[in-house]
């Protein structure tokens, strides 16, 4: 019964490294993380296109 209770000890999963491993590949953290990037990309992309716009009208009007 020893032997097989030493078994079980050994089977158990430690609790700090299953929490490591879980933390290691949280894919949702990490789709989370490459979304947030992407959206502040696009963000930036949004007002640089915004700010051309803006420009091209200022100077169509000018030439005028």
């Amino acid at each position: 019964m020893d032997d097989l209770n030493s078994q079980i000890q050994d089977a158990k999963t430690d609790e700090t490294e299953l929490n490591k491993v879980l933390k290691k590949y949280d894919l949702d953290e990490q789709l989370s993380i490459e979304f947030s990037e992407i959206d502040k990309a696009f963000r930036q992309l949004e007002i640089k296109y915004q700010s051309l716009l803006n420009t091209r009208k200022f100077l169509s009007n000018g030439k005028n």
